[in-house]
């Protein structure tokens, strides 16, 4: 029936590929098990063949009837039926690999066993085995399985075979004839040829971890080069239509005078910076709703469809991480961003060494924005503000000439305080009064960066519910009023006004007479 493969010098291979080679037994035992029921339902239509037609029909002629082994030929016909349909609706696709494996050995043992009886019958009515042998080299070809339980099943039955036809045939002809040596002799072969297939198959099984360890290399360096959608369509279709989104939030994050830097500095040293910063980046904004578009000399590129309060944290988070990494190795660097929201177009240019890509008049002005912002900050449009006003603190920068489109009154993102439940701090405040600032004008790199794990999520179920895409018209006068360098917190209010509270009782004559200069305080809130 077979033979259990010894350990071969092939599996070495698979471990420097990172592959299992314990994978071969569940891979080998699946490939048989999905053979066992074509098999079945092949061996179920012969035997039902000549236990219905070919067996009525010899009784009938005369030609059988008047030796028991033809009796006992039909009874094996009805047997192996039910064998037949017993394994066809025992080999359920949904079974484990513990499953299958138990239900391909009870097949072989049962088999073994059935066909050890139809030789008998065989070598009675007709002295031939021929029959016999086409079943041993079709289970030997057809099925595998690892271990020894094959190589026992073979010997095993083997034995059964020549023990049985020694005690039932009179005549002795069996052992005389050299039967029995060619019974042996078949065996043998069968062995042999089964250990030579269990090879092939060992080679197909390295040959196929090899195949899928290459692809999977290839597709993470494709998917590394390109959005998971974009490089799966590119995959199936090897082109990518164009698309049109009508809100994209767009990022650019500069290192500022690195070009002077990497001047005084070795290729190598450059690199590795630019590696060391770059990879901290991608780190981040693998936890936010983005998505990296491309690095453009120390310029780096940053896109979000969904949520644009993700893109504004993103930059807080970066201005933090390149805090961080100053400390540690010394070097003064700073990084400056950029930030805007609007249509864009994306898609995959070129023949070879393919690109994704964003253009669009959203991607002019944040990259404008980067670059008329200042180190440490984060420079944003007026349509940034009017969506994030809601949930982030800003200050106006006022009006500025951006090249392409004119004048634009402009805001720098603040970074928010450390009590979540604030909204922002009263100038006036002793605790903000002992820190620096970016509103006073400190440089936010300076600074501890708080802003971790996407802070600051409060406050955007109330930014919801007063509509922080759409400012009213109160709201645009008071942004038209705004000085360059004044701080707003959220939802345009005064920084000394939270968003729990009223503008107008904050300003209203009678509310200040009766509790005095003193702010309202508001619960959860400390003032």
């Amino acid at each position: 029936m077979g033979v259990s493969m010894a350990p071969l010098p092939i599996a070495s291979g698979l471990p420097a590929l990172g592959l299992d080679a314990n994978g071969f037994d569940p891979w080998i035992t699946s490939r048989s098990y999905s053979m066992l029921v074509p098999m079945c339902q092949v061996g179920l239509a012969v035997v039902l063949t000549m236990l219905l037609v070919v067996d009525p029909l010899l009784f009938q002629a005369g030609v059988w009837g008047g030796d028991r082994q033809h009796h006992a030929l039909v009874v094996w016909h009805a047997c192996a039926a039910l064998h037949f349909l017993g394994f066809s609706l025992l080999a359920d696709p949904a079974r484990e690999h513990r499953g299958r494996s138990r239900v391909l050995a009870a097949f072989f043992m049962l088999s073994a066993g059935l066909f050890c009886w139809f030789g008998l019958i065989s070598w009675m009515l007709s002295g031939d085995l021929s029959t016999y042998a086409m079943f041993l080299l079709t289970m030997v070809c057809v099925f595998a399985f690892p271990g020894h339980l094959r190589a026992v099943i073979n010997v095993a039955s083997a034995i059964l075979l020549v023990a049985l036809v020694y005690c039932v045939d009179p005549s002795h002809t069996f052992h005389t004839s050299g039967a029995a040596l060619n019974l042996l002799a078949l065996h043998v072969v069968a062995l042999l040829i089964d250990r030579f297939l269990m090879r092939l198959n060992w080679t197909l099984y390295r040959e196929k971890c090899k195949t899928e360890f290459e692809r999977a290399r290839a597709d993470r360096v494709l998917y590394n080069a390109l959005p998971v959608s974009i490089a799966d369509e590119l995959k199936c279709n090897n082109v990518v239509k164009a698309e049109s989104y009508v809100r994209m939030a767009v990022l650019f994050v500069d290192i500022v005078g690195f070009t002077r830097f990497s001047a005084t500095h070795t290729p190598d040293t450059v690199v590795q910076i630019l590696n060391d910063i770059f990879s901290e980046f991608d780190r981040i904004v693998d936890h936010y709703d983005a998505e990296k578009i491309k690095t453009i000399g120390d310029a780096y590129m940053v896109v979000g469809k969904g949520s644009l309060s993700d893109i504004a944290r993103l930059a807080l988070d970066m201005l933090g991480s390149m805090h961080s990494y100053r400390q540690r190795s010394g070097f003064g660097l700073a990084v400056r961003c950029g930030i805007h929201v609007g249509p864009t177009v994306a898609g995959v240019i070129g023949l070879k060494r393919f690109l994704y890509d964003v253009w669009g008049d959203a991607v002019n002005i944040a990259s404008r924005m980067e670059s008329l912002g200042e180190a440490g900050r984060v420079h944003v449009s007026e349509d940034v503000y009017q969506e994030l006003a809601g949930s982030f603190a800003f200050e106006c920068r006022g009006t500025m000439d951006i090249k392409g489109k004119g004048l634009m009154r402009t805001y720098f993102l603040l970074p928010p305080a450390t009590d979540p439940h604030r909204a922002c701090r009263s100038p006036s405040s002793p605790r903000q009064a002992a820190e620096p600032s970016v509103a006073d004008g400190t440089d936010a790199e300076t600074q501890p960066h708080r802003n971790t794990a996407r802070p600051f999520d409060w406050p955007e179920h109330r930014a919801e519910h007063l509509g922080h895409h759409r400012r009213n018209d109160n709201e645009r006068q008071r942004a038209d009023r705004m000085e360059p360098g004044q701080v707003v917190g959220p939802y345009g209010l005064p920084p000394g006004v939270n968003s729990c509270q009223s503008l107008h009782q904050a300003t209203d004559k009678p509310y200040r007479e009766q509790h005095g200069s003193r702010e309202p305080r508001s619960a959860g809130i400390d003032n």
